[in-house]
C-alpha cells in the first residue's frame, strides 16, 4: 500500500488527474451495470436510468481516450463527446417525460440508504463545482471532464432529493416539482454539450499569446508606441477578476499574453475572507449567478482582442 501511495504522489497533476477520472469512470460504469441488471428483474425504470447513465459514461470515456491515445482527431473525438452527452440529455428528459406523464414509483428505501446517499451526493456536489471552477484554465478534455462530472452529480442531487421527498409522501410516487426540475436539468446538459462542440474556438486557454504589426498609425489611438509597455482592458470584473491584454512593444509589434487579474477573493484581508465564510450561505447564490454571467461575459476573449486591435489600425501577425 506504502509503494502504490509513494508512486502515486510521483505522479505529475495531470496523471492524477487522470488515473481519478478513470477510477470515478470504472465505479460509475460498475454502478450503471449494477442497476441495469436489478432493473431487469425488478423494476424497468432502473434500466432506463443505466441506459442514459451508460451514454454520459461514454462521452468521459471518450475524453480519456483523448488524453491517452490520438488515432482519432480532435474534431473527430470532441464530436463523439457532444454526441454521447446530448443523447444522454435527451434520454434523461424522455425519463422524466415519463414521470411528469404516467408517474414513478419510487419502491420503499431503507433510511440509512437515504443518509448515505444524501451524504455523498452533498459531497459530489461540492467537489463538481470545485472542479467546475478550476476546469476553466485545463486543456480540452480535462475541461470536458469536470463538465461532465458536474452534470452526473446534478442527476445524482436531484435523484437524492426526489428519493427523499417520495419517502415523506404517502404514494411514493415523484412529484410534479422534481419532474419539470429533471426536464430543466436535461436541457441544461444538452446546452453544456453544444458548448463543449464550440468550447475549443471559443476558450481562451492555448490561445493566450497574442502578437499585433501597426498597419495604419492614424487609427491608433488604443496603444502608445512610444513606451515599452501596454495594459489593455478586455473585459472588466473586479470582483471574479478582470482579463487584460499585457504586451511589450517594440518596432510598432506588439507582443503578449491576455491574463487575469486577482480576483476579490485573494485580495481580501484574512477578516474579510472569515466574514465572507460566516454569510456563506447567502453569497454563494450570488456569487454563482455572477460567476455564469462572468462565463457569458468573457467568450472568445482572442476575438475580442482582435477586433479591438484592428479597429486601431493594427493586424495580427502570423505566430
Amino acid at each position: 500500500m506504502s509503494t502504490l501511495l509513494s508512486k502515486y504522489k510521483a505522479l505529475t497533476f495531470e496523471q492524477k488527474k487522470f488515473y481519478r477520472a478513470t477510477i470515478s469512470l470504472c465505479f460509475s460504469t460498475v454502478l450503471a451495470c449494477g442497476k441495469l441488471v436489478i432493473g431487469l428483474f425488478t423494476d424497468y425504470n432502473l434500466c432506463s436510468i443505466a441506459i442514459y447513465t451508460f451514454f454520459i459514461l461514454l462521452s468521459k470515456f471518450e475524453c480519456l481516450l483523448g488524453i491517452k491515445k490520438n488515432n482519432l482527431s480532435f474534431k473527430k473525438r470532441n464530436t463523439l463527446i457532444v454526441t454521447f452527452l446530448f443523447v444522454s440529455s435527451v434520454l434523461y428528459v424522455s425519463f422524466m417525460l415519463q414521470a411528469l406523464f404516467l408517474g414513478h414509483r419510487i419502491n420503499n428505501i431503507d433510511l440509512v440508504y437515504v443518509v448515505l446517499l444524501a451524504l455523498v451526493s452533498t459531497f459530489e456536489f461540492l467537489v463538481a463545482i470545485v472542479g467546475l471552477i478550476r476546469a476553466e484554465k485545463e486543456t480540452h478534455y480535462y475541461h470536458s471532464i469536470e463538465i461532465i462530472n458536474f452534470c452526473m452529480v446534478m442527476i445524482a442531487t436531484l435523484t437524492m432529493r426526489t428519493t427523499i421527498i417520495c419517502m415523506a409522501s404517502k404514494t411514493n410516487t415523484v412529484q410534479v416539482e422534481n419532474a419539470i426540475e429533471g426536464i430543466g436539468i436535461g436541457v441544461f446538459i444538452a446546452l453544456c454539450a453544444l458548448y463543449l462542440l464550440f468550447a475549443p474556438k471559443i476558450r481562451l486557454v492555448k490561445r493566450e499569446h497574442n502578437v499585433f504589426n501597426i498597419n495604419d498609425r492614424s487609427k491608433n489611438k488604443l496603444v502608445d508606441l512610444s513606451k515599452e509597455t501596454v495594459e489593455i482592458p478586455i473585459c472588466k470584473s473586479p470582483i471574479y477578476g478582470s482579463y487584460v491584454y499585457r504586451a511589450t512593444i517594440k518596432n510598432g509589434i506588439v507582443d503578449g499574453n491576455i491574463e487575469r487579474n486577482k480576483s476579490l477573493w485573494k485580495n481580501l484581508s484574512v477578516f474579510g475572507k472569515i466574514l465572507c465564510c460566516l454569510y456563506l450561505q447567502q453569497l454563494i447564490y450570488l456569487w454563482l449567478i455572477g460567476r455564469v454571467i462572468m462565463f457569458f461575459r468573457s467568450f472568445n476573449l482572442p476575438q475580442r482582442l482582435e477586433n479591438k486591435m484592428k479597429k486601431n489600425g493594427f493586424e495580427k501577425a502570423n505566430e
